[in-house]
């Protein structure tokens, strides 16, 4: 066996595993491996990402939505405001200081059962077309939004997320330079 320390024989010990991959990614590359992490917020991570996919697929389906007889402008807004509406009926933390209830809920009973239904559908169309722009990177975003609420305490910590430290206090921010010219009275 070499020894441990290579003092320039070039003896030292080669790496025993290179191609190692671990057997769990430590950030969700698919939407069933972050909803099992999300915990009680799964619902909430499956409306998020599925629409994300959705609103992104939204932008090249003008001949999907044409056979569907579902006007681009109407379909867009639908998804939009019934992304939000889901979200925020599942739980989704909001990390702004003052959330804001979706808009959906300003129009009529009528207006939001039309757009939710319009919503639902183009969902379906999304799924028919085999639920494209449904990617790692936007699970890996929607994981590190879950542990940045964590930290900043908006919502408890989730024993399957991992190990998440809260965000320290931090210490008094430097003055700025031009406070120093200001009179003291």
């Amino acid at each position: 066996m070499a020894d441990l320390h290579d003092w320039g024989t070039g003896g030292a010990p080669k790496p025993s595993r290179p191609d190692y991959v671990p057997k769990v990614a430590v950030v969700p590359q698919t939407l069933d491996d972050l909803m099992k992490r999300a915990g009680c917020y799964a619902n909430a991570v499956k409306a998020h990402v599925e629409y994300t996919a959705v609103s992104t697929w939204l932008m090249k389906a003008d001949a999907t939505l044409a056979a569907a007889c579902i006007p681009v402008e109407a379909g867009n807004l639908s998804v939009l405001l019934a992304r939000q509406a889901l979200e925020h009926e599942a739980g989704w933390p909001k990390l702004a200081d003052n959330p804001v209830p979706p808009p959906l809920y300003d129009l009529p009973q009528d207006a939001q059962g039309i757009a939710r239904r319009m919503a639902g559908d183009i969902h379906a169309l999304w799924e028919a077309a085999g639920r494209p722009y449904l990617r790692a990177n936007d699970c890996k975003f929607a994981f590190q939004y879950l542990a940045a609420a964590v930290r900043k305490g908006i919502i408890p910590p989730i024993p399957t997320l991992g190990e998440v430290d809260p965000i320290p206090s931090g210490k008094p921010a430097k003055p700025h330079i031009l406070d120093t010219f200001k009179e003291t009275t």
